[in-house]
């Protein structure tokens, strides 16, 4: 009779087998190694257990670092050069992800044996599934037959993977983008049964939460105190961990469900699991069936090392998982090149303002929680800075009674707004690091944050700005685009700033949040021209609408109406589709469809959330770098508000 260990093996096996069927055009395969190197699952699984007896809590770093890699490109074991950061080094990786030497130690044993078969990715997919069942899960097949990629890129990791402060529609949104349902979402979210956390992955929960709240109330007051006698207020020691499961942290158990169900859910991103009823749902049933939760683990697990995989003839087989065989690839230099023409550096502030970045980042987070609008309001900011004498934080100086500055032309004033955000990370920066963080670079981190927390995604923002002297309300007519441009007008000036016609749409869609005054719009109401009292371009009822918002004959210059009515907090591509129905608000956005390029785009767009996100990401990096002042140019304001005497 078979015994109980081998019936659950074979359940698994079969819960695998249903997964991979549907995969085959992916290439992989079960036992890929069985006649080129009959040993190297074994081999691993040997390096793997002789580093568990070493340190019980590697098992985590190496199921992490399987996730991290799969979620962005496949490359996370390259070094980085001295022309590139690569994925381990970026903020979301460095120094939190472990278990790098545990998979060169298992290269090194399969080049012994088998030279150049075994792939690092293949060694990253097998020591994941061994972590796993070494620590009380469950053993599972691996598909296998992965190639190594060649690029890895330490910006791609914001938008790719989902942070501790994600929500549960951000995390939903995250995992779907890699083909995941909600439900895989919350199962693999039970990774945290194990391992360890950072402090500075979940302080923000501890102190200073929000406007209202010193302490994140959903937070079990108990737990919250353990936490903090761990990780104190003012403490500057980066080294600093807890448990991510208190109970059993080095056992792949279900307390990481059972902890959320009474509030001890270590990031945001855990407890916001309870938020939803179906999130809830899921976190209630992995808590009663430990058996359950550790087959949909393991074939979620298998789900996820399939992800974009090179298989035949694409990538290679490196010899040392930390180098590519091509050292510096078209795209590095691409990049690389991008970033020396500006002078401007990721990580820029990493030693001089160690947490810069956070600091802002922190007071964003509070704005929005006051006020969920404040968002597009600082995006637009950025925007306005950039495009009217380059990013160098002109539109934040105040007019003097011989200057009227840019902040007070009829098209910033009165509807940009953002202003006293950005004064709030200055005086707390300013109190961390004096006269260090640039205006200009706190505006683009804080357009960054925005874009995140709306629900976009994040990405590495390239910093070293200096601050500009001037500030001439005269220079935002020939710079900023009216909402009244049509659509070879705004092509033609954002060609000016270096954009092309398709970033210019992709730019365009920051109009997915925000809030627009009536008279911006209203000639498209009100006797629009001599044979229509109404664009006719405007959807009718939507019209109607707007009308009611914005009488003909109000005189108050207040009123205001959402940009995207449906979602008018979340970055999310309503827009497009708002436009493709003809729901655009200004004519700049509806004239997107009167050229068949840009209405294409705009379609594109609209069916493609990720894709949108991260061209976004990708424009607003760009748009970052105009005619920035680095190096001894320009100034460091202590007031952003005033230039220096």
């Amino acid at each position: 009779m078979m015994s109980s260990k081998k019936l659950a093996q074979l359940f698994i096996t079969f819960w695998v087998v249903v997964l991979f069927c549907p995969s085959v055009h992916s290439q992989l395969q079960v036992g890929f190694y069985r006649n080129s190197c009959r040993r190297a699952e074994s081999i691993v699984r040997g390096a793997v257990r002789d580093a568990l007896r070493q340190d019980r809590g590697m098992a985590a770093g190496l199921v992490r670092l399987h996730f991290h890699d799969c979620f962005v490109r496949g490359s996370v074991l390259l070094d980085s050069t001295a022309s590139n950061t690569a994925e381990k080094d970026s903020p979301a990786n460095n120094p939190s992800l472990r278990g790098f030497e545990v998979i060169d130690d298992a290269k090194a044993r399969l080049e012994a044996e088998c030279q150049g078969v075994v792939s690092c990715a293949d060694i990253l997919a097998f020591a994941a599934r061994d972590s796993f069942d070494l620590t009380g899960g469950v053993g599972y097949d691996v598909p296998a037959g992965r190639r190594d990629g060649r690029v890895s890129l330490a910006s791609e990791t914001f938008s790719n993977l989902p942070p501790p402060t994600f929500n549960v529609d951000q995390l939903t949104q995250r995992f779907s983008d890699k083909g995941f349902t909600q439900a895989e979402m919350v199962t693999l979210s039970g990774a945290h049964t194990i391992g360890r956390s950072h402090c500075s992955s979940f302080t923000d929960r501890l102190y200073n939460f929000d406007g209202t709240n010193s302490q994140d109330p959903s937070l079990d007051s108990t737990y919250a105190a353990s936490l903090k006698r761990s990780c104190p207020k003012d403490s500057t020691d980066p080294n600093l961990v807890v448990p991510m499961d208190p109970r059993t942290p080095t056992i792949s158990d279900v307390n990481y469900y059972r902890d959320i169900l009474v509030n001890r859910g270590l990031f945001t991103s855990d407890q916001t699991l309870l938020t939803s009823p179906a999130t809830a749902s899921e976190v209630r049933s992995n808590s009663r069936s430990p058996l359950g939760w550790k087959r949909k683990f393991a074939a979620a697990m298998v789900k996820m090392g399939q992800i974009e995989v090179l298989t035949g003839s694409t990538g290679e087989i490196r010899a040392n998982c930390r180098l590519t065989q091509v050292c510096v690839t078209f795209w590095v230099v691409l990049l690389f090149c991008q970033s020396v023409q500006s002078h401007l550096e990721v990580g820029f502030y990493r030693n001089s303002c160690r947490r810069a970045e956070s600091i802002v980042r922190g007071v964003v987070r509070s704005a929005i929680h006051r006020d969920r609008g404040a968002a597009a309001g600082l995006i637009r900011l950025h925007f306005h800075d950039c495009f009217v004498r380059g990013c160098e934080g002109s539109v934040l100086l105040d007019s003097t009674s011989s200057n009227k500055a840019e902040k007070d032309a009829p098209a910033n004033y009165p509807s940009l707004r953002g202003f006293e955000i950005i004064d709030a990370a200055k005086t707390r920066l300013e109190a961390e690091c004096r006269g260090v963080v640039s205006c200009a670079d706190i505006l683009a981190f804080a357009a960054r944050d925005s874009f995140d927390l709306s629900g976009g995604i994040n990405y590495d923002v390239p910093a070293g700005r200096r601050d500009g002297r001037v500030s001439l309300a005269s220079e935002t007519y020939s710079n900023l685009p009216p909402p009244t441009f049509n659509v070879d007008q705004l092509t033609r000036r954002f060609s000016e700033k270096g954009f092309t016609q398709e970033e210019m749409v992709t730019l365009s869609g920051a109009h997915t949040i925000g809030t627009s005054h009536c008279k911006s719009f209203t000639y498209r109401l009100y006797n629009f021209s001599r044979t229509n009292s109404q664009d006719p371009s405007l959807d009718p009822k939507y019209a109607a609408s707007l009308r009611k918002s914005c009488p003909k004959d109000s005189t108050d210059p207040n009123l205001e109406v959402p940009m995207e009515a449906r979602t008018p907090t979340i970055s999310d591509v309503n827009y497009y589709k708002d436009i493709l129905a003809h729901r655009g608000l200004f004519s700049s956005d509806q004239a997107l469809l009167t050229n068949p390029a840009t209405a294409r785009e705009v379609k594109s767009n609209a069916m493609s959330s990720s894709g949108w996100k991260k061209k976004f990401a990708a424009a607003m990096v760009k748009m970052g770098q105009i005619e920035v002042m680095t190096g001894n140019k320009g100034e460091i304001r202590a007031n952003c508000r005033v230039i220096k005497s």
